[in-house]
C-alpha cells in the first residue's frame, strides 16, 4: 500500500476509535490544527575532501495536519507531515509522526495508549541516560524544530496508577533505530575507511522492545527507577570480517539490558536532578561464524548531574555534568565528562527568544553549540535563525566540523 494510502486509512482508523471512545460520533469532539513551514540551512564550512559538496543542507516546504478527538471514554489523535525536499531526491513524501488511540479503564487506574507515537521519559536536557527511545540526530542537527528529536516509535503504552507507585510499560514489537546522519547530499563527514552499512536486528518477537519506569514522589522530589531490555540505538557493535587488501567492519545494534535511577526535585530555589544507568551487553564478543571476529562495547556505567535556575526575570540558565564509565571484564575502565550549558533569555513581552546550548567533552575536547533566536510577531507566526557549530579534532562531534550551518525557519500555525 503506497504512503498516502497508509496515511488516509491510519486517520480513518483513529478517528472511528475516537468516536468509539466517546460513546456516540455526536459525543466526539474533533479538534484539527498544523503548521505550514519553510526550512532553509546553508552550510559555512567546506570539507577538504568533498569539494564538490552543495551549499545547501537544509530547504524544505512542510506542512503538519494535526487531527484530535476526545470522548468520554478516551481519545485519538494524528500528526502527519507532508514535506516537499529539495535537497534528496524523494520529492514529496508523507511522515506519520503520530496516530494513536488512549483509553482509561479499571477506574481511571489502568491507561492504555497504542499506535505510533513519541516516547521520553529521564531528567537530562538534551542528554539521555535510562531514555532508550530512538532519536532523530540528523534533524537536530540540521536546525529543525527540537520536537523532532524525538524520533516516532510504533508501540503499546500502558500506565498504572493509584498505587503507592505509578507503573509505566511500554512495549515495541519491532525495533527502532536512532536516525543518524550519513555522508551524501546533507553531510559531508568522511566515515571510517572498510565500513559496511550497518545491520539491523531482525523483525522477531524475540527482538522486541521493552521499556518499564516506576514512579514515585518522595517529599517535594520525583524519584523514578527504570529497565530496559533491547537493542542499543546506534551501531556500537562490530563484525570484523578478514578480507584482501584490509579487513572489513559491519557495525550492528548489539543486545543490551539498561538499569537506571533518578531523583529531580527544587533545591533552594535551583531545580536539580540526578540520574545514573547501567548498561549491561546481553552478548559477547570474540570469534563469529566463518572467521569472523565480534566486537560488543564493555558494560557502561552513566550519570547525568543538573541544575537549572532563573537568575533574573525571564532569564534562565542550566548546567549539567555528564559521565560514563566503561566496566570492561578486564582491565580498567575508561572514562569521560561531558558538560553543558543552556542559557535562555525572553524579552518584549515573551515574543522574543534568546537562547544558547552548549556541549564540550573534557575529555575529547570537542564541542558543540546550538544559538537559536525565536521571534513571533502574532500567535501564529514565528522567525527562528539559528545555527549548528562543531568543533575539534576527535570525539563525537568532531567528525562534523566540517557540516557547520546557518538557518532560518518560518512558520504559520493554524
Amino acid at each position: 500500500m503506497s504512503t498516502p494510502l497508509r496515511t488516509a486509512g491510519l486517520l480513518a482508523a483513529g478517528l472511528m476509535v475516537a468516536s468509539f471512545a466517546a460513546g456516540s460520533p455526536a459525543a466526539a469532539e474533533v479538534q484539527i490544527g498544523g503548521f505550514v513551514e519553510g526550512a532553509w540551512g546553508a552550510r559555512t564550512a567546506r570539507s577538504p575532501v568533498h569539494v564538490d559538496q552543495r551549499d545547501w543542507m537544509l530547504s524544505e516546504i512542510r506542512a503538519q495536519l494535526q487531527l484530535s478527538s476526545y470522548g468520554d471514554r478516551g481519545e485519538a489523535f494524528a500528526r502527519v507531515d507532508i514535506v516537499e525536499d529539495e535537497i534528496t531526491d524523494d520529492g514529496t513524501h508523507v511522515e506519520v509522526r503520530e496516530g494513536w488511540a488512549r483509553f482509561t479503564t479499571f477506574g481511571d487506574h489502568l491507561e492504555v495508549k497504542a499506535g505510533r507515537q513519541a516516547l521520553t521519559w529521564g531528567t537530562g536536557d538534551l542528554v539521555f541516560v535510562n531514555d532508550l527511545f530512538p532519536k532523530d540526530w540528523e534533524s537536530f542537527f540540521l536546525g529543525r524544530e527540537d520536537q523532532y528529536l524525538k524520533a516516532p516509535s510504533d508501540a503499546v503504552r500502558l500506565g498504572l496508577f493509584g498505587l503507592p507507585f505509578n507503573v509505566d510499560f511500554v512495549y515495541t514489537p519491532q525495533f527502532t533505530g536512532d536516525r543518524l546522519p550519513n555522508p551524501g547530499p546533507r553531510f559531508s563527514f568522511v566515515p571510517p575507511a572498510n565500513t559496511l552499512p550497518p545491520t539491523t536486528p531482525e523483525e522477531t518477537f524475540d527482538n522486541s522492545e521493552v521499556a518499564l519506569r516506576v514512579s514515585r514522589w518522595l517529599g517535594s522530589w520525583a524519584s523514578n527507577l527504570y529497565w530496559y531490555h533491547g537493542f542499543a540505538k546506534t551501531p556500537t557493535g562490530v563484525i570484523q570480517t578478514p578480507a584482501t587488501p584490509s579487513d572489513t567492519f559491519r557495525p550492528f545494534h548489539p543486545a543490551l539490558d539498561v538499569y537506571g535511577a533518578s531523583l529531580r526535585g527544587d533545591v533552594a530555589g535551583t531545580i536539580t536532578w540526578i540520574e545514573g544507568g547501567w548498561t549491561v551487553g546481553a552478548e559477547d564478543g570474540g570469534p563469529g561464524a566463518n572467521g569472523t571476529t565480534v566486537i560488543v562495547p564493555p558494560d557502561l556505567a552513566s550519570w547525568i548531574v543538573g541544575v537549572e535556575r532563573q537568575l533574573f526575570p525571564d532569564f534562565t540558565t542550566g548546567v549539567q555534568w555528564f559521565g560514563t564509565r566503561t566496566l570492561p571484564d578486564e582491565g580498567d575502565g575508561e572514562t569521560s565528562h561531558l558538560g553543558t550549558i543552556r542559557i535562555e533569555k525572553m524579552a518584549r513581552g515573551q515574543t522574543l527568544r534568546l537562547s544558547l546550548f552548549a556541549f564540550y567533552s573534557f575529555t575529547d575536547e570537542d564541542s558543540y553549540l546550538r544559538p537559536l533566536v525565536t521571534y513571533k510577531p502574532a500567535d501564529e507566526l514565528e522567525l527562528a535563525l539559528g545555527a549548528n557549530v562543531f568543533g575539534g579534532d576527535e570525539g563525537r562531534f568532531a567528525p562534523f566540523d566540517v557540516d557547520d550551518n546557518l538557518y532560518t525557519r518560518i512558520r504559520w500555525s493554524f
